[in-house]
């Protein structure tokens, strides 16, 4: 019988020394250009009882550097879109979760004319007219024979990233 109180004894210290991490979720889903930050207490549930010195974010994916606290992919400012596995590690204790980087924000234009004059045939350098920035990169598209004749003209310019985020903006061209 004492062997057995003993026993149980031991288990019960035991469990009770084990920690178990709880996160806040186990997918966190960040937009692109938006800092992800090696804060072990952004991404679990509030708990005193962990010593948070004993506590850090790794990354788990290859490719991802950690720089100013902050998870970027290798060579760049940021982490890009994608899906990273990371491990909330307690004294090698893990917990694994991911981070999904998206990109769901159209184009930014710096500028927003609401007409530009052109020369007959000049090929238009949309770039330069609205002067648009993407993380993702922008395209645009337009109809392809606006200045084929003189006059003027009233069109919309789609202006895009990779991920298909778009913006329309109307603008009146003048072929002289």
């Amino acid at each position: 019988m004492k062997k057995w109180i003993l026993n149980a004894g031991i288990c019960i210290m035991l469990s009770g020394c084990a920690q178990t991490l709880d996160l806040k979720k186990q997918t966190f889903t960040i937009e692109l250009g938006q800092d992800v930050y090696a804060n072990p207490n952004l991404y679990m549930k509030e708990d005193r009882l962990v010593d948070q010195k004993r506590l850090k974010v790794v990354p788990v994916t290859n490719g991802i550097a950690i720089k100013d606290n902050r998870f970027i992919s290798v060579g760049k400012d940021i982490l890009e879109v994608g899906e990273y596995d990371f491990k909330l590690d307690y004294d090698g204790d893990a917990t694994p979760f991911v981070i999904k980087i998206k990109d769901t924000q159209p184009p930014t234009l710096t500028n927003t004319p609401s007409s530009i004059e052109v020369g007959y045939l000049e090929k238009i350098d949309w770039d330069s007219v609205f002067q648009a920035s993407d993380l993702s990169g922008v395209s645009y598209e337009s109809a392809n024979d606006l200045t084929s004749t003189s006059g003027e003209k009233d069109t919309v310019v789609k202006i895009k990233d990779r991920y298909g985020n778009t913006i329309e903006q109307p603008i009146k061209v003048v072929v002289r």
